[in-house]
């Protein structure tokens, strides 16, 4: 029976801090211009909170601490509106398996601790980006360059950008339903995956242009105080803009995901590479989010197999589990990596784009407390023969004419595969058949 998940109401300090976190991977393209890909769906919240407990305050504290530890390291907990919350409830686990206090006198103690969770929670409409900020503010202009490693008379450089960029890092002090508003832009935009206009205006110290611009962070950070009120510093980046608008939006939205289907008697294992989302169906199947990391193909010396190592998450033992069970069922069952495309507005997967990576057998199966490890085979190379099927016969084998195999690159267009035929083209060189063998043979008993 799964035990109950626990709900933590301990009271806590006005003051505290609240993380929204994305990770997104930027390439660097060229003069300037950037490919960038959320690796995560939903954002991670961390809400670093602090306590001034009494002695049986702190007590039931440490118990709480304990029970989760002990069980299934979750719990839940509600992100009250009078503390600047929104009232929704998020399943958390402790950021930290340590939990440090500083004793006081009368066993009075001061401590804190981080709520780790994922707000999946439907992304609210956001407008422009117009929050108001300190007209003090730092401003940057940036170039990229390559030079000489080595300092020499020559000094040779080469400036790659064609113009700089600017990026900002401006300070804000929010009320509870600007801050909101604030964090619902950042979450919508995903970190520093989407980009944006923003007007520098002349009354906050800005020259009055509109620049296109991104979140040079993919982290969020607010020191929440009494009420709700906040303090935090925004940090963006200008971007170069695709040069067709259409493909700056697919850009934004349509992005690569992996999924593994491993495919053992009695259920199989299905896997998408999303840390954050729970899960996705796909062919009538569904694959659950998880870590999944592979290597790149590897061939032995005579070319005989390849083979792709592939590592699962295994902290939940769900691996070990079926073995458990069931016996080693993982080795030598069919396996396939898929590349499939992801919409993400709607978290379904793009129609007829998918594309199967590699397919084989599991094979030399690794178990820990952390991963699963395995290498998925393929037999001869992805052949299930090294040679050309050939049959013995005094036609040639070659089955187009005038192919690469063929060689003739006369003017004649037809070719009735005998060897008179080859030899009266001067291709007698490149025939394929055995010409001294009876074209019919009859053995009579």
């Amino acid at each position: 029976m799964a035990n109950s998940i626990l709900t933590f109401n301990f009271e806590y300090q006005e003051a505290y801090t609240s993380v929204i976190e994305f990770e997104t991977q930027i390439n660097e393209k060229h003069k300037g211009k950037e490919q960038r890909y959320p690796k995560w769906t939903y954002p991670k919240r961390t809400f670093t909170l602090k306590f001034d407990k009494n002695f049986n305050d702190r007590q039931a504290l440490e118990d709480f601490f304990i029970e989760v530890m002990q069980n299934s390291g979750k719990f839940n907990w509600t992100w009250a509106a009078d503390k600047g919350g929104n009232d929704q409830t998020y399943l958390c686990f402790f950021e930290s398996e340590t939990f440090k206090q500083n004793i006081k006198n009368l066993g009075y103690t001061e401590c804190e601790l981080g709520l780790v969770c994922i707000d999946d929670n439907p992304i609210e409409a956001v407008g422009a980006f117009d929050f108001y900020h300190d007209a003090e503010c730092e401003n940057s202009l940036d170039f990229y360059r390559i030079m000489d490693s080595v300092f020499t008379a020559a000094n040779n450089m080469k400036v790659w950008w064609d113009s700089p960029k600017k990026s900002w890092t401006l300070k804000m002090d929010k009320d509870p339903e600007a801050r909101k508003k604030l964090e619902n832009f950042f979450i919508a935009k995903r970190g520093r995956f989407r980009s944006f206009d923003w007007t520098w205006e002349r009354s906050r110290g800005g020259d009055g242009k509109t620049y296109h611009v991104r979140f040079d962070s993919d982290i969020l950070q607010m020191d929440i105080d009494k009420y709700g009120y906040a303090t935090l510093q925004v940090q963006l980046v200008e971007v170069i803009p695709t040069a067709n608008p259409l493909l700056e939006v697919e850009k934004d939205e349509i992005i690569p995901r992996k999924l593994l289907e491993i495919d053992i008697p009695g259920g199989g294992i299905r896997i998408i590479d999303n840390e954050t989302l729970a899960e996705l169906y796909y062919d009538n199947n569904l694959y659950l989010g998880a870590p999944l990391n592979h290597g790149d193909i590897i061939k032995d010396d005579n070319s005989s197999v390849s083979k792709l190592n592939i590592s699962l998450s295994n902290v939940g033992l769900g691996i070990s589990s079926i073995v458990g069970a069931r016996g080693d069922v993982v080795t030598d069952s069919n396996a396939v990596l898929t590349l499939v495309f992801l919409d993400v507005n709607t978290n379904a997967l793009i129609p007829g784009m998918e594309r199967i990576l590699y397919a084989g057998k599991c094979n030399n199966l690794n178990l820990d407390f952390e991963s699963a490890t395995m290498d998925i085979e393929t037999p001869l190379g992805g052949y299930e023969k090294q040679c050309p099927a050939m049959k013995y016969r005094a036609t040639c084998q070659v089955r187009r004419f005038k192919d690469c195999r063929c060689g003739y690159t006369g003017e004649a267009t037809a070719c009735d595969r005998t060897f008179d035929r080859c030899k009266e083209l001067g291709n007698q060189d490149n025939f394929r058949g055995f010409p001294t063998m009876y074209e019919e043979l009859v053995i009579k008993v």
